[in-house]
């Protein structure tokens, strides 16, 4: 079928020498018998056609088994870069529709006319196999007519010739099948991407009705392309029932096909795929093949193809294209694996990891992944004693306050901080002389108010009688105070203890006002243990709760202890705020005194061993995030 078509264009035009006729079959021949590889082979076929018909670009495109070959020709590069691009455009149309074609340009001053001739390659089945293009010079509609046939039988004898060459030097190495795979994959960024290009490529050089890739995740199918779809509906019922037959050919790991019962001679031949006998039901007969891709030593992709009921895959394709496209799983999962988001490449680590460690031979590294194991479940399950650990001071329960009696000079301190004293013990004196000078003041006016009370008696005198009496009675009164005061210029203990605080004797010879602290003394049995517990751990807290308690002195004397009280208001120490707490302990040896410091450890109960470890991690950021 040869069709015609006019077109106006630039002035720009390709040169107009008449086609070298005379030596393009017998070069072809000659061709034929000495290239190298398919891709040379046509590769000259194209220049000689393109210098036959003196065409300045020229382009071919040929499908062999599951290989595409494409080539383009510049005899003038300028002139053959400017109609490349209309070259290229025509040959795609070309080979979606089978048969010679012309499109016949003219320019818009009608001085340049070219032409576009297009002719397509066949198998020797007469299979359309692709097409050959190229831009010629015109003297007219029968001068361009007879280049198209010219093209034509030139085409159909390079055709033939090519189909006829050996085949041994076709097949190209399965080593560049995986570079060609590793350098599409290099140029695309996801997985899906390559999968689009993978499929409509395939679609193109196989001449299929519709070709789907999907990637085998745990034992699924997971479609990411379907030729001719920039988007796959899973809800389609064509798509459900390609992934069916696609997660069949999974499970059973083969080469599926479902055609017409003499179109397939392969081992799998009577055999029932039920699946891929529903989606050929589906797609309303046509021939349908699933073909495992495997990589890494495991089933990794699956290939699903969908063509015409009179164009049957053979045993022959199906492996063909199984060798040139295995190569593509690998690349596949590189993608994929390189677009893994972190919890899913942690996943995949922990997976690959798990399935190296279980393998054979490797007791030592299964040892220790079972302690890892262990361990781990004892963080995340396990409880232990959970103990608050806090610093801890020995202080009495009470203490007596001894102060200043009344204004006085120290005169002399006896005890010092941390004595035992009993009571009646002297602690401090004061000075007395002025004291005992008012005394002996205060004992003469009481001898002449005696006297001056007599002389009033023997003269009869009432009044001055009664006036010397009060006097002697105010007298007496004043002596008595500073009789008192003279006693009490000597402090003594009131109680047996130990003396808190108060040292007095840098302060000899100073005067001591009225009320002025001197002495705090303790009882000896009511000393208890004052511990600061930071207010974060005040929740922990409750009455009776014991511990242990092990002072700087003698920490290898570690006693127990109870908490007897919580005192309500929290108060100011080095550390920040404390909850100070009372704890009864037995502080019964000679040793231990009040003021004393040590570690206290108080056994709150059980927890979990994570949240031992966490939860003042986890209480700081809460705090600073207020969450």
């Amino acid at each position: 079928m040869t069709t015609t078509e006019t077109t106006t264009v630039s002035n720009a035009s390709p040169d107009s020498d008449k086609p070298a006729e005379g030596g393009a079959y017998a070069q072809l021949a000659a061709l034929s018998g000495s290239a190298h590889s398919r891709h040379g082979y046509y590769s000259d076929v194209m220049r000689i056609i393109a210098t036959a018909l003196a065409s300045p670009c020229a382009a071919v495109s040929a499908r062999h088994e599951s290989e595409v070959i494409e080539h383009e020709f510049h005899a003038d590069h300028e002139n053959g870069r400017f109609w490349m691009r209309g070259v290229q455009q025509f040959l795609t149309e070309s080979i979606a529709q089978t048969g010679s074609r012309a499109r016949l340009l003219d320019s818009k001053d009608g001085e340049a006319k070219v032409a576009l001739l297009a002719a397509t390659l066949f198998d020797t089945s007469h299979e359309p196999i692709g097409a050959i293009a190229l831009i010629v010079g015109r003297g007219g509609s029968l001068d361009a007519s007879r280049k198209l046939m010219f093209l034509e039988a030139l085409a159909c004898y390079a055709s033939y010739s090519g189909q006829t060459r050996p085949t041994q030097r076709d097949r190209p190495a399965a080593s560049d099948d995986a570079t060609q795979a590793m350098t599409h994959a290099g140029a695309c960024e996801t997985a899906d991407e390559f999968a689009f290009a993978v499929t409509n490529n395939l679609r193109n050089k196989l001449g299929c009705e519709q070709v789907a890739l999907g990637l085998a995740v745990r034992r699924r199918v997971k479609i990411l392309s379907i030729s001719g779809l920039d988007h796959v509906t899973l809800r389609s019922t064509g798509v459900r029932a390609m992934e069916a037959a696609m997660e069949e050919c999974l499970d059973i790991d083969r080469v599926m096909a479902c055609a017409d019962e003499n179109a397939w001679t392969g081992d799998e031949a009577g055999s029932v795929f039920r699946l891929h006998s529903q989606w050929r039901v589906a797609v309303n007969g046509d021939a349908v093949a699933s073909i495992p891709l495997h990589a890494r030593g495991k089933p990794a992709a699956i290939l699903s193809l969908r063509r015409s009921a009179d164009r049957p895959f053979t045993q022959e394709q199906i492996e063909q294209i199984r060798t040139h496209v295995e190569p593509f799983a690998s690349a596949l999962l590189l993608l994929r694996d390189a677009n893994r988001g972190l919890v899913r490449h942690g996943t995949d680590g922990v997976t690959a990891a798990v399935k190296g460690v279980m393998s054979k031979g490797r007791t030592g590294r299964k040892i220790l992944v079972l302690m890892l194991v262990a361990a781990v479940s004892w963080i995340t399950f396990g409880k232990v004693d959970y103990d608050l650990a806090v610093p801890c001071v020995i202080m009495p329960k009470e203490t007596r306050h001894i102060t200043a009696p009344f204004d006085a000079m120290l005169a002399g301190a006896s005890v010092l901080q941390g004595d035992l004293v009993k009571r009646g013990d002297v602690l401090c004196l004061f000075d007395q002389r002025d004291l005992r000078q008012s005394w002996m003041e205060l004992s003469a006016e009481l001898n002449v108010h005696e006297l001056e009370k007599d002389l009033a008696m023997a003269e009869d005198d009432p009044v001055n009688f009664q006036l010397a009496s009060a006097s002697q009675k105010l007298s007496q009164a004043r002596l008595a105070i500073i009789e008192t005061k003279i006693e009490r210029c000597t402090l003594r203990a009131p109680i047996d203890g130990v003396v808190v605080s108060g040292n007095l004797r840098k302060r000899i010879g100073s005067v001591v006002a009225l009320g002025d602290p001197l002495f705090e003394i303790a009882p000896p049995d009511s000393l208890v243990v004052e511990l600061a517990v930071p207010e974060s751990d005040a929740d922990d807290l409750a009455v009776d709760l014991t511990g242990t308690f092990a002072p700087s002195a003698r920490p290898e004397l570690a006693r127990s202890l109870r908490i007897s009280r919580i005192r309500p208001q929290t108060e100011i120490r080095e550390r920040g705020n404390a909850c100070v707490v009372e704890a009864t302990a037995d502080l019964s040896e000679r040793w231990i005194h009040p003021g004393m410091e040590g570690v206290a450890r108080i056994h709150v109960g059980r927890r979990a061993v994570w949240w031992v470890g966490i939860h003042r991690i986890v209480d700081y950021v809460r705090l600073k995030l207020w969450l």
